[in-house]
């Protein structure tokens, strides 16, 4: 498979503004290229040796991803020029805005992300390490093996690292849990590793079930399941679930919430994150209105998560 190195030109202020967006579109991480960082590095000696020449722009960065080339590339592309538009419409400080895109070979692909993705322990338990790094676990850690590939979800962005801190709360022994829009399997592989009793990853993307599939195989986890399906549709007529995992976009957790009552067990949670700040209030609109409660939240840099129950359960406490 080739991908598409995605660059879009932008400013210090709209970095982050591209690069969720980018995200969104399935990127599985992004590349901030920042000329005054390397200023900053060149001034303070940080280097033993370079002979990059100090950057005269420092106000222009440039947000780089990769997405697959397959029959979703030229929709995604689109998307993202539209949006971009839309931010220059809101006037959001995005600069230029423009986007280029090559392409590479998949073993240049993962050439080039090796020197961006290492490992890293998130939360109190959790070690996520790509399969070139040594590590080993102290304690009750338990590791992920996981490399970067065509599915979103490797722990570094902030909505897959808070989905994992919770789950070393809510998880417990032998629950049965569903993993909705899985991506790359991170949080299914955490959950059963956590202890949970059988695990269904489900993803509308085939693309995502297969890498999920490679990363249960490569983790060992038995127990874990990766099936295609809209949403919870897969999952018709199997036992409800104690807990529901749904790291995806508020627009598709509301969408979820029509489904909750047949597939979520009563007292069951739901933990739903990628939900950027300002559709927080939509979704707990939405939460209220299907007969939900958020019982908690964590924010982290505009993303937020967010612990979910039905309100009947809480008031029979």
């Amino acid at each position: 498979m080739r991908w598409a190195q995605v660059s879009v030109v932008t400013t210090h202020e709209g970095a982050d503004l591209i690069g969720n967006i980018l995200m969104e579109l399935g990127a599985a991480g992004t590349e901030i290229d920042d000329p005054s960082l390397v200023n900053t590095y060149i001034d303070a000696g940080l280097w033993d040796y370079t002979d990059l020449p100090r950057a005269e722009d420092t106000e222009t960065v440039t947000v780089r991803a990769y997405l697959p080339e397959d029959e979703r590339l030229e929709s995604s592309l689109l998307t993202l020029t539209e949006r971009i538009e839309g931010l220059r419409r809101a006037d959001a400080p995005i600069g230029a805005g423009t986007v280029s895109h090559v392409f590479v070979a998949d073993e240049d692909w993962a050439e080039t992300w090796k020197a961006y993705i290492h490992t890293e322990k998130i939360g109190q338990r959790i070690v996520v390490r790509p399969t070139w790094e040594e590590y080993t676990p102290s304690g009750d850690e338990i590791v992920i093996d996981l490399d970067p590939g065509a599915a979103f979800g490797t722990g570094a962005h902030a909505t897959t690292a808070m989905c994992l801190r919770w789950l070393e709360h809510v998880v417990c022994p032998g629950m049965r849990v569903y993993d909705v829009g899985c991506g790359s399997g991170i949080l299914a592989i955490a959950a059963s590793k956590l202890g949970a009793g059988e695990v269904i990853a489900m993803d509308y993307d085939p693309v995502a079930v297969s890498v999920t599939e490679e990363n249960i195989e490569q983790n060992n986890v038995t127990n874990v399941v990766a099936l295609q399906s809209d949403l919870l549709t897969v999952c018709r007529g199997m036992p409800p679930a104690e807990l529901i995992t749904a790291n995806i976009i508020a627009d598709i957790i509301i969408r979820l919430f029509d489904q909750l009552d047949q597939h979520l067990a009563r007292g069951g949670v739901l933990l739903a994150s990628g939900i950027i700040d300002d559709r927080i209030d939509e979704v707990e609109r939405a939460a209220k209105e299907h007969g939900f409660t958020v019982l908690d939240m964590t924010c982290e840099k505009e993303w937020a998560a967010m612990i979910i129950r039905r309100t009947a359960d809480l008031e029979e406490v």
